[in-house]
């Protein structure tokens, strides 16, 4: 199984400048009960360096994993998100050359699209001269996005539960730090899963004994989580809302949601897809071997990455600014 260390370039860019960098992390959303409403700061970071241009316009470079599926013109997430920060400021697309390089898998529901997003709404501000406040970089960002609960886990970091409001588009957080003893196993199935395919399979209509089901759970995880005590448990990431609808993607997917192990706290499916994420305090690499056999017995390879929460959120290296909650 394959590790992947935190705060390191996973691709070898050992040019990289780091000291003017805008550092974002990745994300885990839904956390299985909590679906569109929380995620999860990790310790897996995109980080993105603004150099002169040696063109007009803006010119994109990426490092990183899967790269064919990262487009460098206008339609990248960061360039995208710079020319929305422009159009905020009523200013000119900057000119510029934007060096990303990440650590973080594409389109496995870890956050990549959310960090690139707001890693480019940073940008822009740097480029435009404008100050931005976290609310700020929020809404732009869900602009994009669609939705807010990556989102604001990146800005914030931490265990970050979020709503964004219909009238105003205000995206409404608040965060709470995750302990440093709990660890998280990642195991990530060969099989990428576009998040439009994913959501394509839910119901347009749910029964109230599977909403209220995820309230409950919902309601008591987020509890256990804002009170400090930290009592994971396994029925709090039972859900009725998704994952059900989504293991028919995911060879392998159900028996890894009913894994059974004395050490396991919880494993939810990450976000839309396909990676799995499991939290336990002791053991985690024996749970993310039982992972990857399970995935390998539906005909899946898979490789486990051992992370930890990251309770920064987003940072500009060079403002020498975090946001904080």
């Amino acid at each position: 199984m394959a590790t992947s260390p935190a705060c390191a370039s996973v691709n070898g860019n050992a040019t990289f400048d780091f000291s003017s960098a805008i550092v974002v992390p990745a994300t885990s959303a839904n956390l299985g009960c909590a679906f569109d409403c929380a995620a999860l700061a990790l310790n897996l970071y995109l980080r993105l360096r603004i150099a002169p241009p040696r063109r007009s316009g803006l010119e994109i470079s990426y490092r990183g994993p899967e790269p064919e599926r990262v487009p460098l013109d206008d339609s990248n997430l960061v360039a995208r998100a710079i020319h929305r920060v422009a159009a905020h400021a009523r200013a000119e697309v900057p000119h510029a050359r934007i060096e990303i390089d990440s650590e973080i898998p594409v389109g496995v529901g870890l956050g990549s699209s959310a960090a690139a997003i707001v890693a480019g709404v940073l940008a822009g501000a740097r480029l435009c001269a404008i100050q931005l406040e976290a609310p700020e970089i929020l809404r732009l960002a869900a602009d994009i996005e669609g939705h807010p609960d990556n989102i604001a886990a990146a800005v914030h970091g931490g265990f970050v539960v979020s709503a964004r409001c219909e009238e105003s588009g205000e995206v409404l957080a608040f965060k709470a730090e995750m302990p440093d003893d709990v660890e998280i196993a990642a195991v990530i199935p060969a099989l990428p899963m576009p998040t439009a395919h994913a959501r394509a399979v839910l119901p347009a209509a749910y029964n109230r004994a599977d909403a209220v089901h995820n309230l409950q759970r919902t309601a008591l995880f987020v509890a256990a989580m804002f009170s400090g005590r930290f009592d994971l448990q396994r029925e709090f990431f039972r859900d009725r809302l998704h994952q059900p609808f989504r293991s028919a993607l995911i060879p392998g997917l159900d028996r890894c949601l009913n894994l059974s192990h004395p050490d396991l706290l919880g494993v939810f499916l990450s976000g839309a897809g396909s990676s799995v994420l499991a939290f336990s305090r002791r053991n985690t690499a024996g749970i993310a071997e039982l992972l990857v056999e399970e995935f390998r017995r539906a005909g899946l390879a898979a490789c486990a990455h051992f992370l930890k929460a990251e309770n920064r959120g987003a940072r500009d290296c060079v403002a020498s600014a975090a946001l904080t909650a």
